[in-house]
């Protein structure tokens, strides 16, 4: 006990106010870095471009666009209709696979979900220009599928987006329902197939309205990020637009900050309404099951339903990961055009040592030093709130948490909004990309170190307090030692997504704050398919190297990480 002692210049002398300073400290960074940028978008989306702010300009001649302009509306029925679309079919692919690897008894069950995030690493915009390689007009699968009678859509186009997300996103949906299909209790299916109710029943009476929660977070997360997605669009869209690759036609095509915020709080919108809309249906249809006992739940090993469980869901797996295996043998070859690549070379990697003090280096720079940012303003935000709680703070968590729902080209936008004139000229700079960054991914250490907090005893740092310690000393001493497992965990994780960030870098970067993301779009859209795949193929590479080295020091399986999205 004495090693927690407090040395005399530690203790108290009078009342504490470090957690108010800190507290002080996070409202101004929020206030200046996210809500008066907002506030100032909001603003902008009701001024005409090329107007001042003032109350005698506020119209809606910037919304009246989506009725007025086709692009608009098309761009509006585009982005609904593709991510509704893209939440059914991973929903009718995660739903069975989820159930089938929780409820039958087939091998290397574990190895299938370890593969089964790989999609989930991989840069979404990526995966896209894969598909391309392979379902391209003169892709592989394409011409093999073509020498036997059948004809695919064009990759370019609706099809192509809502396939590549599909493949990319129904690992979340498999991931929920499959761990709410493990624990769930067997004790009402047995009861119910000792009535003489047959599977399709229970399934439909019992085990879908238990796991409807689970169905409705793997949904919503899969159309938040569907709605919010701006590289698959941008690379297999063709034509297509949706609201994120509008917003970039107006941003980088016209500088028209107005009518981006207008398509910007569109987006958001339709975000918060979704979310209304999957709390209202989930809170009208959540069951649970109130037991003392729990019995093991017997998994099918009739050899047909094994074989028939392994088959399509590996099936399911092989296929998303064709653009993991075509990325790797096509950054060995210069063009690959009909059933085989072309062109061995080992150049691709050679050209890749030209990008090592450019955007490699800026990619792990800006990374690391905005996950050590998120980690220290979302543990101290954290920890205030759960345990000192004061006045402002439930407005401080509801200000931290914001960004969860905000698409990254919208994030992109408030800050061009806010920081492109005026007093903090920061656009072009790494600090307006260190800034943008911290703010979307803040929230996801915020949420992991406030669950690591309210499961951790709180009798510790009372002690310490009574003890005569100061609040920083005890957060130093008691605290953080014992929440460092969640905030390493959580910090490293934010590394991991920030190296494949795209949508929010796209309108803020410069000539000299390229990132590898942004060097990696640019080969795909100069057609230099070889050098994207070498770029790609490194970026996979670290990021997966990264989620497992935390998860083999956390002891969580790969895809524990990636149930809570």
């Amino acid at each position: 006990m004495d090693a927690l002692k407090p040395k005399p210049d530690k203790l108290k002398t009078g009342k504490d106010y470090s957690s108010y300073i800190v507290l002080g400290a996070a409202v101004v960074f929020v206030a200046i870095f996210l809500i008066y940028p907002l506030m100032r978008t909001v603003i902008l989306a009701f001024i005409p471009k090329g107007q001042s702010i003032s109350f005698q300009n506020l119209t809606l001649r910037n919304f009246n666009k989506f009725w007025e302009s086709a692009l608009y509306l098309r761009s509006l029925i585009n982005s609904l209709y593709i991510s509704i679309s893209v939440v059914v079919f991973t929903s009718v692919i995660g739903i069975p696979m989820g159930y089938l690897v929780a409820r039958v008894d087939f091998p290397f069950k574990r190895l299938l979900l370890s593969l089964g995030i790989l999609p989930i690493i991989m840069p979404a915009f990526v995966g896209a220009f894969s598909w391309i390689i392979v379902l391209g007009r003169q892709g592989a699968i394409r011409v093999l599928l073509s020498q036997i009678g059948i004809n695919l859509p064009p990759i370019y186009g609706p099809f192509g987006i809502i396939f590549s997300m599909t493949m990319m996103y129904y690992p979340f949906v498999v991931l929920l329902t499959e761990g709410a299909f493990e624990t769930a209790n067997p004790t009402l299916e047995e009861s119910a197939a000792t009535m003489g109710a047959r599977l399709p029943r229970i399934l439909r009476t019992i085990d879908l309205p238990l796991i409807l929660p689970s169905i409705g977070a793997g949904t919503i997360l899969v159309f938040i990020r569907a709605i919010d997605n701006f590289g698959i669009p941008a690379v297999v869209g063709g034509n297509t637009y949706v609201l994120p690759t509008l917003i970039y036609f107006r941003v980088n095509g016209f500088w028209d900050l107005n009518s981006a915020a207008a398509i910007s709080l569109i987006s958001v919108a339709i975000t918060v309404f979704a979310l209304w809309v999957q709390k209202h249906i989930i809170s009208r249809r959540e069951y649970e099951t109130i037991s003392a006992s729990r019995s093991k739940i017997k998994l099918h090993s009739h050899p047909l339903v094994k074989v028939l469980a392994a088959f399509f869901c590996w099936g399911i797996i092989i296929i998303s990961l064709l653009p993991q295996i075509t990325l790797l043998v096509m950054s060995f070859f210069t063009t690959w055009n009909g059933l085989w690549p072309k062109g061995f070379t080992l150049g691709n990697y050679a050209e890749i040592s030209q990008f090592l003090s450019g955007p490699i280096k800026n990619s792990l720079i800006l990374s690391t030093t905005a996950s050590l940012g998120a980690a220290v303003i979302g543990t101290l935000v954290a920890y205030i709130i759960q345990r000192r709680a004061t006045r402002g703070s439930a407005l401080l968590d509801y200000a931290v948490m914001l960004p969860f729902i905000l698409p990254g080209i919208v994030v992109a936008v408030a800050l061009l909004t806010a920081f492109s004139s005026g007093p903090i000229l920061i656009r072009g700079t790494f600090f307006i990309l260190f800034i943008s960054y911290v703010i979307r991914r803040t929230p996801y250490v915020f949420r992991s170190v406030s669950a690591g907090l309210t499961q951790l005893d709180p009798s510790l740092e009372e002690a310490s307090i009574l003890s005569g310690a100061t609040w920083f000393y005890t957060f130093k001493k008691v605290t953080f030692p014992l929440i460092f497992m969640t905030i390493a965990s959580g910090t490293i994780l934010t590394f991991a997504t920030l190296l494949k960030e795209l949508s929010t870098t796209i309108l803020l970067y410069s000539a000299k704050t390229r990132t590898l993301p942004i060097a990696i779009y640019d080969s795909v859209n100069d057609g230099n398919f070889g050098l994207a795949s070498a770029l790609s193929t490194v970026l996979f590479v670290v990021v997966l190297g990264v989620t497992y080295g935390i998860n083999r020091y956390t002891g969580k399986s790969m895809a524990a990480s990636f149930r809570a999205g």
